[in-house]
């Protein structure tokens, strides 16, 4: 087994996103809930503590940290499942074994019974991870792309930190439909690289479509990833919220003015498992699609599908034909951050208008009610709706305001 630092590993990945490959988590409060893959669980009693790095199945009795859960999922010893988080963590090692594969572990399927946890072993044909391979592939091309010129100095650090490069012409047939185009790598949450983007340059072949993406069958599924989140799951966490874009050159665009709270859709309409993945890491979203007609579709369709999961949500206006790539280089960087903040500031003073106004009309129904089941189910939504308020005020840099007395 290779040296590793044990506890440079446990501070490097996260525990809710490692069982969340086996097992689908959900948030309750400052807990993630979700069957416990390692007896037959039917209702929920495996939980992890995301501030302790720790999970525990109050049903089952199992425990333990990172490395236990992946001792446990993988039924491997502690050296392999350290050597199994490595890739993971970017750390180097001398023996790599195969990465966690991202197939869903039904619950019971992991026991003391069996020999390995009931993983397809072959991810593609069931859609729910890349395989060793394919990585490999994945990353020998990325590693023969050409530098990229974005034409903005302002946005060229960003471009190098998502890795954007230039497909050369002679490429090995497999690639053969990504030659000459501007490359997007796409990576997973987990920051494993899924497949490409490839985006027509401007003297491209007037008849070939403007992206061509990695294919399904190839691993990459658009209703399933966020493009951008591996990078910004954490300012998520820490800004309480996340900006969803249309397309990468919008992401990108937006981590270069400091918005690194920002994912992008590729491309797609919102799907469930963009708000599944959202859901994990935030319960409130800024929605800023292109500002064409299809955008604005989009954006209500959007906002309509979080709302429906639960998630807290406000829509920002972009100018006509416009998006957040082509304001950053028309406007230049300082005056598109200062474009987003107040644009961001806006929503929140109108979001508070309307939370103020749903507040008075619970309150006038709580004042007709006598059930006090019905009491009490109206009395939960009001304690939400305060907390959210008092959320709002803190973000937009002012204390909470709302006082009874206006209602």
């Amino acid at each position: 087994m290779a040296q590793y630092n044990i506890d440079q590993i446990k501070r490097s990945v996260r525990l809710e996103e490692v069982a969340g490959h086996y097992v689908k988590l959900s948030r309750q409060g400052k807990l993630f809930i979700g069957l416990c893959p390692f007896h037959a669980d039917h209702h929920p009693s495996l939980t992890v503590d995301p501030q302790k790095q720790t999970f525990t199945c109050y049903a089952c009795g199992e425990h333990g940290d990172v490395i236990a859960f992946v001792q446990k999922a993988e039924k491997c010893s502690f050296a392999e499942a350290v050597e199994k988080l490595s890739p993971v963590t970017s750390l180097p090692m001398t023996h790599p074994l195969p990465p966690l594969e991202r197939g869903k572990v039904t619950p019971g399927a992991i026991n003391e019974k069996t020999e390995c946890p009931m993983v397809s072993p072959s991810p593609l044909e069931r859609g729910q991870g890349v395989c060793y391979l394919t990585v490999q592939k994945n990353n020998q091309f990325l590693q023969a792309l050409l530098p990229y010129a974005c034409g903005d100095s302002d946005l060229t650090p960003a471009y190098l930190d998502f890795e954007v490069g230039v497909s050369p012409g002679m490429v090995p047939k497999e690639w053969y439909k990504m030659r000459n185009r501007v490359i997007f790598p796409l990576r997973d949450e987990m920051g494993g690289l899924i497949g490409f983007a490839a985006r027509k340059q401007p003297d491209g072949d007037p008849d070939e479509p403007k992206y061509r993406n990695t294919s399904v069958e190839e691993g990459y599924r658009k209703s399933e990833n966020l493009y951008a989140l591996n990078l910004a799951k954490e300012a998520i966490r820490q800004d309480g919220f996340a900006f969803v874009v249309e397309g990468y050159k919008d992401a990108i665009a937006m981590h270069a003015a400091g918005f690194r709270n920002t994912v992008a859709l590729c491309g797609t309409a919102m799907c469930d498992g963009h708000v599944a993945l959202l859901k994990k890491y935030t319960s409130q979203v800024t929605v800023l699609l292109d500002g064409d007609r299809a955008g604005e579709k989009g954006s209500t369709e959007a906002v309509a599908i979080l709302r429906r999961e639960g998630l807290w949500v406000v829509k920002g206006q972009l100018p006509a034909g416009e998006d957040p790539d082509s304001l950053f280089r028309l406007w230049g960087k300082e005056a598109f951050v200062s474009f987003i903040r107040g644009l961001r500031k806006q929503l929140l003073s109108s979001e508070e208008v309307a939370l103020f106004n749903r507040i008075s009309r619970q309150v006038q129904l709580l004042l007709q009610k006598h059930n006090a089941g019905e009491r009490k189910v109206l009395l939960s939504d009001l304690t939400k709706m305060f907390a959210y308020r008092t959320g709002l005020s803190l973000r937009d840099g002012h204390p909470a305001t709302l006082d009874w007395r206006w209602l």
